[in-house]
């Protein structure tokens, strides 16, 4: 019997200071390799998942939450700079997968990434993304931001609601090999054609005029259908705007 065993090395690139800039998102080589197991084949698939999409997830998600609560972006001439703080990867051990590392890097030139690896040895048919975002008072509290969505309805489905559609798009532009309905597996005609990803980048205008300068936390869990943690991540980044209004 044949098993697929993605492993994910993901060296996850991020902005830590200045502004967000197209010049500032990296693009990332996926590589791959055939591996054997006792009894098993399987493939193992070295991928470098770009996590700038944190980046745009929390401020495309909070962009969308404000303007849910009826609050209007003005033109204004006030810039934005976010800082990554930092990265790390939360409540292992896992059940069901293994995370063979987690470690935050930092570069000279101010840019952080989340060297981690975890091995999955399953083909995944259900996949729960859940994002939260916390806002910093004298302790983190939710802010705006905590729903989740299912990732192999989402593909498959065409009529998608504000969230879902959002997160999709952001799939369908960064991650174009993984835009498709499950099961997710590893096969010849994927490795074949892994390449290069590129990363829309981010735009500064995603971030509502209204929200807070300030501390931020963002928790992301990625779940089976039966609720169980296959990988989880937390970033903390502080933003703060500047011009006319410091």
């Amino acid at each position: 019997m044949f098993a697929n065993t993605l492993r994910i090395k993901a060296c996850i690139l991020l902005i830590g200071l200045g502004q967000l800039t197209p010049e500032r998102v990296r693009i990332v080589r996926l590589i791959s390799y055939p591996s054997s197991m006792s009894g098993t084949f399987a493939k193992h698939l070295n991928v470098t998942l770009i996590f700038a999409l944190l980046q745009m997830l929390l401020f495309i998600s909070l962009s969308t939450g404000v303007s849910v609560l009826g609050r209007q972006q003005r033109k204004t001439d006030i810039s934005y700079v976010m800082r990554i703080t930092k990265l790390q990867c939360i409540d292992a051990p896992y059940k069901r997968t293994h995370l063979n590392h987690c470690q935050m890097v930092q570069f000279p030139n101010g840019t952080v990434a989340l060297n981690t690896s975890v091995t999955i040895p399953m083909v995944i048919n259900y996949a729960e993304i859940v994002a939260k975002v916390f806002y910093r008072y004298t302790t983190y509290r939710p802010f705006i931001i905590d729903w989740s969505i299912d990732y192999c309805q989402a593909a498959r489905k065409g009529n998608l609601n504000p969230t879902a559609a959002i997160m999709m798009r952001i799939v369908e532009n960064s991650m174009p090999d993984y835009y498709y309905p499950c099961p997710h597996g590893v096969n010849d005609a994927m490795l074949r054609h892994l390449g290069e990803l590129t990363l829309h980048p981010f735009a500064p205008s995603y971030i509502p005029t209204t929200l807070p300068s300030g501390d931020y936390r963002l928790d992301i869990y990625f779940r089976d259908s039966t609720r169980i943690t296959l990988y989880a991540l937390q970033m903390f980044a502080s933003i703060r705007k500047q011009g006319l209004i410091g």
